[in-house]
């Protein structure tokens, strides 16, 4: 306690008291009010700015939410246009197998009946070579001087073979 009694001087502490109550008075009446506007304006704007980024949370929370709906529906319109694909290409797979069928089915008859025009045609031919053939043996027959009754009877036997032969 000694070195503050040596030390401390009551005219100086008083002196700096004074001084300070007047810088702080001074300061309190013109520079306080300054202060305490700004400090006040920057914790509104500090608030404003704090209200704008939840604001903005909410918004990002939004939009990323209906982000996430827009691609579910994106996702199952591409499942159901897939679905109506697959239906559609067995719809298609199925008229074109029917028509195949049908034209089988057509080109079969056609050959059919290529098949039976054919068969009449060679039994046609093969009655035209028959007559032929008689014809060739009536000669002979004729030549070998047959009687008529002969040769008749013969011509008969041998359209009666050949109407037999299918």
């Amino acid at each position: 306690m000694e070195y503050f009694q040596e030390n401390i001087r009551l005219g100086e502490v008083f002196v700096q008291l004074l001084a300070f109550l007047i810088v702080f008075f001074t300061l309190r009446k013109f520079a306080w009010k300054p202060l305490t506007s700004v400090l006040k304006a920057r914790r509104e704007r500090i608030e404003h700015e704090w209200t704008g980024i939840e604001q903005m949370k909410a918004e990002v929370a939004r939009l990323e939410k209906e982000y996430k709906e827009h691609l579910q529906k994106i996702d199952e319109e591409a499942r159901v246009k897939m679905q109506e694909a697959i239906q559609e290409g067995r719809r298609v797979a199925r008229e074109i197998q029917e028509k195949a069928r049908g034209e089988f089915q057509t080109s079969l008859e056609k050959t059919r009946a290529n098949i039976e025009i054919e068969f009449e045609k060679a039994r046609i031919e093969l009655r035209r070579e028959v007559a032929k053939l008689s014809l060739q043996v009536a000669e002979k027959v004729i030549r070998e001087k047959m009687d008529a009754a002969h040769h008749e009877k013969k011509a008969m036997e041998l359209i009666e073979e050949l109407g037999k032969k299918p």
